[in-house]
């Protein structure tokens, strides 16, 4: 294992109504096993909202999107201020990296951000990330940190993702509910039954919950990362899973897709819509190529290298790919009675799973 990202929430920053220090002391000393390790580490942090709620001496979170940016932008300074003096304490020096979705799907961004986190790691400097909610609208915004932790352990090529919860991972029942249910410490492929089990998020001060752990996980292990639910209570343990011991519940890597096909199926911003006849979703589904003959139509207005969605006559998503052409040449090429040329090129597309 070279690189490790891990991910807190809300509801473990907070004890008592009150910031954890001294858990988040515990946190920084497990870090600092890490990285004397050898391992290059990153924390995805939530808690802005949540301490911008405490400075304003407010008990629910407010609907409105504004007034949600507005305590955004009182507690990330709060928030860093913490991490600072903390981390401080265990000789760890942090640096402060904020986030959208817009971010993920423009390559150009996720290389700079590769490259800045690269050279923070050279520097035994410790990168904590934020969703950048004092700007986020609707359409831009990750929505939870377990989605924008999965992005970030996809788009740096992490070995594992630790997400810590105050759940201590997956159980078989909602263990709130059921006295009887069962922690399951192995997952070995997230499928339906595994989704099901999830339950909506039930944290006065979270935005996650199971739903989303389960859709972060999705993500990893489709891209050969390894994830782990870990409850707060374990942190004094957390330099443990170097040596591959399992803190709750493990979710093992099955996937053998490219790590830039997944990209491209849960990261990338798509600039218009590519429709095609069956006989080209077919050949879609066995992984060839989309040529100019299959196309019916096209919407929105994108040059060569944008992202597409690619859908069926029917309407339905197919999957994304890099196309080749912009939309004014491949209106023409479209319409041509000759040759057929390649508009999506197969190691450019992404089938996205119904």
């Amino acid at each position: 294992m070279k690189k490790i990202i891990l991910k807190i929430g809300s509801s473990s920053l907070f004890e008592n109504g009150e910031f954890a220090e001294g858990r988040i002391l515990t946190l920084a000393k497990e870090i600092k096993k890490l990285q004397d390790c050898g391992l290059e580490v990153c924390l995805i942090t939530s808690g802005a909202i949540a301490i911008g709620m405490t400075k304003m001496g407010l008990q629910k979170k407010p609907t409105k999107i504004s007034k949600k940016q507005a305590l955004a932008a009182i507690g990330q300074m709060y928030l860093m201020e913490k991490y600072e003096q903390i981390f401080e304490k265990v000789d760890i020096k942090p640096s402060q990296i904020l986030l959208s979705h817009d971010d993920f799907g423009n390559r150009s961004r996720m290389r700079n951000l590769n490259n800045t986190l690269n050279a923070l790691f050279s520097y035994g400097v410790l990168p904590v990330i934020n969703e950048n909610d004092a700007l986020a609208t609707e359409e831009i915004k990750v929505g939870d940190n377990d989605t924008l932790a999965a992005m970030i352990a996809l788009n740096v090529s992490a070995d594992m993702l630790v997400i810590i919860s105050d759940v201590d991972g997956l159980y078989d029942k909602n263990p709130s509910v059921h006295s009887d249910a069962k922690l399951i410490p192995v997952v070995k492929k997230v499928d339906k039954s595994v989704s099901a089990l999830a339950k909506a998020p039930t944290s006065k001060v979270g935005t996650g919950g199971m739903i989303t752990k389960i859709r972060a996980a999705e993500i990893c292990t489709a891209s050969k990362i390894s994830m782990m639910i870990v409850g707060n209570n374990k942190i004094p343990m957390l330099s443990h899973v170097i040596n591959g011991e399992n803190l709750g519940t493990l979710f093992l890597p099955n996937g053998n897709v490219p790590r830039r096909k997944n990209w491209l199926s849960y990261c990338a911003n798509v600039s218009g819509k590519v429709v095609v006849d069956d006989g080209a979703k077919q050949a879609l589904l066995d992984h060839k190529s989309l040529l100019s003959c299959g196309v019916k139509e096209y919407q929105g207005t994108f040059s060569s290298g944008s992202i597409v969605e690619i859908c069926g006559l029917d309407g339905k998503i197919i999957g994304k790919g890099i196309i080749a052409f912009n939309s004014d040449t491949l209106k023409e090429i479209s319409v041509e009675n000759g040759h057929a040329q390649m508009v999506i090129h197969a190691d450019n597309i992404a089938i996205i799973k119904e």
